[in-house]
């Protein structure tokens, strides 16, 4: 009489944990550059505000300094589209690599950076210059954020480049 009994196969180490998506190839490729031309760009559209805060500030031509805050009044429309292209690639990047989203310190820190940007951009930047625009007030408090953001996103850009070692509670626990 034979028996049915069969030895038990070897199960893989993987077996039963979740592998998730990996960016690999072309699709690295595209999400990688776009996350580079949308960072850049937020990086430039914070660079000209505060170029055109300068230049408000700095010239004795009326028309000029009203059209600069004028631009400044409407940048978040452009600035928060292009902040979100570029935290919305970078959230794909983390998930599809070996980076994760939050794992390493330098990712969360940069998460962090494009939520305050944002968040700045909706609600001081353009009411700043609408105020100073329509009250004729000394627009001082242009003066941090349009600094701010110009400093933290060249902040977030040594992250990226530097990568600094430290990995958060989160991806211990894994």
């Amino acid at each position: 009489m034979t028996s049915i009994v069969s030895t038990p196969r070897p199960v893989p180490a993987r077996a039963g944990r979740p592998r998730g998506f990996r960016l690999r190839g072309r699709a690295y490729k595209l999400v990688l550059t776009g996350h580079i031309l949308g960072s850049v760009g937020w990086f430039g559209i914070a660079g000209f505000v505060l170029f055109a805060f300068v230049v408000s500030e700095a010239t004795g031509d009326r028309a000029l300094a009203t059209g600069m805050l004028r631009t400044i009044e409407t940048i978040p429309w452009l600035s928060i589209p292009v902040g979100i292209v570029a935290v919305a690639t970078g959230v794909v990047l983390s998930l599809g690599t070996k980076w994760g989203l939050v794992r390493h310190w330098w990712v969360v820190a940069k998460i962090l950076i494009a939520i305050v940007v944002i968040v700045t951009d909706a609600l001081v930047i353009g009411a700043a210059a609408h105020d100073h625009l329509v009250h004729a007030t000394s627009p001082g408090d242009l003066y941090g954020p349009t600094i701010a953001h110009t400093v933290v996103l060249g902040v977030a850009t040594l992250l990226s480049v530097l990568k600094p070692r430290g990995r958060t509670p989160w991806s211990r626990a894994r």
